[in-house]
């Protein structure tokens, strides 16, 4: 997989590691710099960028994390994402990877971890953008509840 084109999104700022988009209300895009390494530092500056954009909005999101320009993610990054996440904030991430370090690390991720949020990989942003609107879709029926 190469770049996401992130031509149609809104570009809202970044963090120490990665680009992140608006793909639409709710819905962010986060795109790693290319050779990206994950840890501690990192991870917490990523929740902390995605924690303030849902808080401003008033609402809970999901988020795609393009994976493919990571080289590595280390253990506190990973417990950092499985165990900071603000389930009242986040309703799920995306996992988009295509190569076979993306997609070893992703499983490394799902594997050894048990995140407080659901977390789920993708070959194709197509998949992941349809299963976060689900996620969408299933919050604003609660609230309509």
């Amino acid at each position: 997989m190469s770049e996401p084109d992130t031509t149609r999104w809104t570009f809202l700022g970044q963090s120490c590691n990665s680009r992140y988009f608006e793909i639409e209300a709710g819905l962010l895009a986060a795109v790693p710099q290319v050779g990206a390494r994950d840890d501690l530092a990192s991870a917490r500056d990523n929740l902390a960028f995605q924690h303030a954009y849902w808080r401003r909005h008033g609402r809970p999101g999901a988020a795609v994390v393009f994976f493919d320009n990571m080289v590595s993610q280390n253990k506190d990054a990973r417990h950092v994402y499985a165990s900071e996440s603000d389930a009242a904030l986040m309703l799920g991430t995306a996992l988009v990877g295509g190569t076979m370090l993306s997609r070893a690390m992703g499983s490394f991720f799902l594997g050894l971890t048990r995140p407080r949020t659901p977390v789920k990989m993708f070959k194709d942003t197509g998949a992941a953008l349809g299963w976060c609107r689900g996620l969408l879709a299933g919050a604003a029926q609660q609230v309509a509840r």
